[in-house]
């Protein structure tokens, strides 16, 4: 680790080599196609045994979906407003740069969409990210404003939705089965398909994707800005150079809310066991619930996670903690890493895992190894260099002549 790497830095980069962990235990779902099917279709397929899959997948969903993309969003609303700071310490355009900043990762984000994997998210930060050119001049009890108000307007959309635009069984069975008929494209083609196909794929899935989330009142889009907002007030109020002073509030603050966040989460992830709380031919209450637990379970579990990961990584970091926080520091490189080993362990036209049945534990052991790799792969490269390759060309693209 570089000298020149504040304890502050050090810390964030901890967490953030942690986060990628999680990314890849869901992301990797993807690849082995749990993430599209639902459980009676994994068992119809024959990819994962019912007695396993279902408690398996409802454990991941409870503890990792959502919160550590959540973590990631945080910490980008952090380093926003560190960034910004240490420009205008400076004396650099620090907006300008900023600006230049978004603009290579939309870049970079549209890249990685269109050709590589259609869930990128690089793309989705770039553009929220110029609403906190916005928000940096306001106070923190104005940015509190608009969190409370986007969280309603997101719970209240799903609530009206459901109540006063209900979904037919017959109409909803009806878009069910065209959706079923692009998920079962999307199976055949990472199983079966050319380099070709498999790359016009990836269009289908952003429209696709974007659909969905407009569908859903942009429910996703909320979440992601909500936590920038959190990040950039935690960095006005300095509290990640206060952990030490504000251990026993963060601690007071985990323990009240761990058991309340992991009831509501959980109320999100009944699907997984194939159970819904209203009777038949109320499945569009079910959903609400679900997705509304899932908007305000997720936050709830991060600000935990968040309170435990400052805790603990607040101290001297031990050399484990050092490997992670190499990793952290290349996390941009490392993100779309992930892709490109994905990419070349399961779609068809490499190793092709895909079209292996991997259960949903094996794909967790495999995320495991890629992840090991990539802790290994980052210490080494950052024996020989300050930084990642590609956060050397985003820094290179954000401070054009000035980078160092």
């Amino acid at each position: 680790m570089s000298s020149r790497v504040s304890p502050l830095i050090h810390s964030i980069d901890i967490i953030r080599g942690i986060v990628l962990s999680g990314i890849l235990v869901m992301n990797i779902q993807t690849y082995t196609l749990f993430a599209f099917l639902r459980p009676e279709q994994v068992y119809d397929l024959q990819l994962d045994e019912q007695g396993v899959y279902g408690p398996v997948q409802f454990v991941i969903q409870l503890l990792f979906r959502g919160q550590f993309y959540t973590i990631y969003s945080f910490l980008f609303g952090l380093g926003f407003y560190l960034l910004l700071q240490k420009n205008i310490r400076l004396g650099l355009d620090a907006h300008r740069i900023y600006k230049r900043r978004l603009w290579a990762l939309l870049l970079f984000g549209l890249i990685h969409a269109l050709v590589f994997w259609f869930g990128d998210i690089l793309h989705k930060y770039a553009l929220l990210g110029f609403s906190l050119l916005y928000f940096h001049k306001k106070t923190v009890r104005t940015i509190v404003k608009w969190i409370i108000g986007l969280a309603s307007f997101a719970v209240l959309f799903q609530i009206i939705k459901t109540v006063f635009f209900p979904v037919s069984a017959e109409a909803f069975a009806a878009s069910e089965a065209e959706t079923d008929k692009v998920i079962m494209q999307v199976v055949d083609t990472w199983q079966h398909g050319s380099f070709l196909e498999v790359l016009n794929l990836q269009k289908i899935g952003v429209a696709m994707l974007w659909i969905i989330t407009i569908k859903g009142g942009l429910a996703g889009m909320i979440h992601f800005e909500i936590m920038f907002l959190l990040g950039l007030i935690a960095g006005k109020l300095n509290l990640f150079n206060r952990i030490t002073e504000l251990a026993p509030q963060l601690k007071r603050i985990a323990l009240i809310i761990v058991l309340p966040a992991l009831v509501i989460k959980a109320l999100s992830c009944l699907d997984t066991l194939q159970v819904n709380l209203f009777p038949p031919g109320n499945e569009g209450y079910d959903r609400m619930l679900h997705s509304i637990a899932s908007f305000i379970g997720t936050p709830l579990l991060t600000i935990v996670y968040l309170a435990a990961f400052s805790l603990l990584f607040n101290r001297k970091a031990n050399t484990l903690m050092k490997w992670i926080a190499n990793t952290g520091r290349m996390g941009l490189t490392n993100y779309l890493g992930q892709t490109i080993i994905c990419m070349l362990l399961f779609y068809s036209y490499a190793v092709g895992l895909s079209a292996r049945h991997l259960s949903l534990l094996e794909s967790v052991v495999v995320a495991f190894f890629i992840y090991c790799f990539q802790v290994l792969y980052s210490n080494l490269w950052m024996r020989y260099y300050t930084t990642g390759p590609m956060e050397k060309l985003w820094r290179k693209m954000s401070y054009g002549k000035t980078a160092e």
